[in-house]
């Protein structure tokens, strides 16, 4: 069979590496999980816990960061909380690789 007329999926399984969506999800998850464990007092953590006072535009509202985040989260049933234990964390948002499992 030709390269060509290869599956992603196939290509993937052969090269062993995950999806481009389940890894951008992994990275996410990791980039939350490593704020979320800082000090409440930290620049990083009071800027992704800030609300934005005002208005937003008409029109349909442009995706943010948290609201991927939190949908990240329900898919792989987890809670906010669940970053502060960190080998926990790890476990449950890695993205398994095709050629280890």
């Amino acid at each position: 069979m030709s390269m060509l007329s290869m599956k992603s999926e196939d290509i993937r399984k052969e090269l062993g590496v995950g999806s481009i969506k389940s890894k951008a999800r992994e990275s996410r998850l990791r980039w939350f999980g490593h704020v979320h464990r800082r000090e409440q007092e930290s620049k990083l953590r009071q800027v992704m816990d800030m609300e934005v006072p005002g208005r937003r535009p008409r029109g349909r509202p442009r995706g943010r960061w948290c609201d991927l985040v939190d949908q990240d989260m329900r898919e792989l049933r987890v809670v906010p909380e669940d970053a502060d234990d960190r080998d926990f964390w790890r476990l449950r948002i890695r993205t398994a690789e095709p050629s280890l499992g």
